[in-house]
């Protein structure tokens, strides 16, 4: 199985960054130390997604951060990419694992506790979970589900858990006490007039929520 070996995930959504292009958006981001990114650009034609994940995927590629693009099997081969990001609608973990084989990271997003499980058991390699908190961009998927089902899912989940919904540097804490395993972020990072410093100060929050706690630390916790 392939290591999750990120705490912080960049969700793209073109349609934030006003005025400028993704691509630059993202360069920012990149540079600034973002881990891993996944590309949610659904409404593109498959020329124009191949193109902007190939851009993309020069710039991360060199700088070891993980591209993850959603649905999109195809140009996970083509382009030699990272893993997939799969919907409820999509494909089943099952028969693109047969696909992509072993080392590549097929993550799920799920709305519930029992999707949450049921991707475990199905062979994704983690999960993100939301809306944890109210957030524009997740209005879609009903009401806001709160840290205790997060807590809850995280509890009974057998891959590593993502929040995401409304998340902020004061509510990643709560999210790693409630034992999620990082957070998934698209307007706390691509919303912000400067990509680059939201992204130091996003990773920086998350590397010490998730930095190796001492076993004092963790007795006190």
């Amino acid at each position: 199985m392939p290591l999750v070996d990120f705490h912080l995930l960049l969700v793209t959504d073109r349609s934030l960054v006003r005025e400028r292009s993704l691509e630059s958006a993202l360069r920012e981001s990149v540079d600034a130390g973002v881990p891993a990114i996944q590309l949610r650009e659904r409404d593109l034609y498959t020329r124009e997604l191949l193109s902007l994940a190939g851009q993309i995927h020069a710039m991360t590629k060199s700088r070891g951060v993980r591209l993850i693009i959603n649905d999109r099997v195809d140009l996970v081969q083509a382009l030699d990419l990272d893993g997939v990001h799969l919907r409820a609608s999509s494909l089943p973990v099952s028969v693109v694992r047969r696909v992509l084989g072993p080392r590549r990271l097929i993550g799920v997003s799920t709305h519930s506790v029992k999707e949450v499980q049921q991707a475990g058991d199905d062979g994704a390699d983690y999960v993100i979970l939301g809306p944890i908190f109210e957030t524009p961009s997740k209005r879609e998927f009903g009401a806001p589900l709160g840290l205790a089902a997060l807590a809850d899912a995280c509890r009974r989940s057998s891959v590593p858990v993502f929040a995401i919904g409304g998340m902020t540097i004061k509510r990643i804490v709560a999210a790693r006490d409630a034992g999620a395993s990082g957070v998934a972020m698209i307007g706390g990072i691509l919303g912000r007039e400067d990509v680059g410093t939201a992204t130091v100060e996003m990773q920086a929050a998350v590397r010490a929520a998730w930095a190796p706690r001492s076993r004092d630390d963790a007795q006190a916790g």
